[in-house]
């Protein structure tokens, strides 16, 4: 064999190792892009709760005020009020309608109402309709906020005028009598009905 035909089998060979390997190189990078893919898919259909999290599936729907004693996740439906002792998140496709309180709150859905936390995140194109009282705001480029945004020093307290408002004594209400539909009931202040 002459000296030409042994370099261009060699050169030959080196072609196709170089080959093989960019072709491996490729599989793999093409592989590892579709795993991402598909945690950051499981990632966000899935809640991640750790220990003691509550959280309320997408397939729920919640009508009535929640209280946490920990952190809580939302992917489903709550129309009321909703409080969490430390961090709250609502995820992608979680809506509530109604107050939100907790010490953080990050919203990637939909809330309409007012938001009291000392830290308020607006994720991945989460949508607030309502007022936010916090010590801290950040909202990402694709969210919406509509309504008003005030940094006051205890976000997550009720405000005194609220506390004004609540029922006196003398204006607590009771039931006088049922109308003639069984689910409506006819209310009187206990004043009123001291007086008739």
């Amino acid at each position: 064999m002459s000296d030409a035909v042994r370099l261009a089998l060699m050169i030959g060979g080196f072609t196709l190792i170089a080959i093989s390997i960019t072709a491996g190189a490729i599989l793999i990078s093409q592989w590892i892009r579709q795993h991402r893919v598909f945690e950051r898919s499981v990632a966000k259909a899935e809640p991640t709760t750790g220990a003691g999290t509550s959280c309320i599936g997408s397939g729920m729907s919640i009508v009535g005020n929640i209280e946490c004693n920990g952190p809580a996740q939302v992917f489903g439906r709550i129309q009321g009020e909703l409080r969490a002792a430390s961090d709250l998140l609502i995820g992608d496709g979680g809506q509530v309608e109604g107050g939100v309180i907790a010490q953080d709150v990050t919203v990637c859905g939909r809330v309409k109402g007012t938001i009291r936390a000392v830290r308020v995140k607006l994720r991945d194109g989460g949508t607030v309709d309502g007022d936010i009282f916090h010590q801290s705001l950040s909202i990402d480029e694709n969210s919406l906020f509509e309504g008003v945004s005030r940094r006051v020093e205890n976000p997550t307290n009720l405000p005194s005028s609220v506390d004004a408002k609540a029922p006196q004594k003398d204006d607590v209400q009771r039931p006088t009598h049922e109308n003639s539909h069984s689910n409506v009931l006819t209310m009187q202040s206990v004043k009123q009905a001291q007086e008739d």
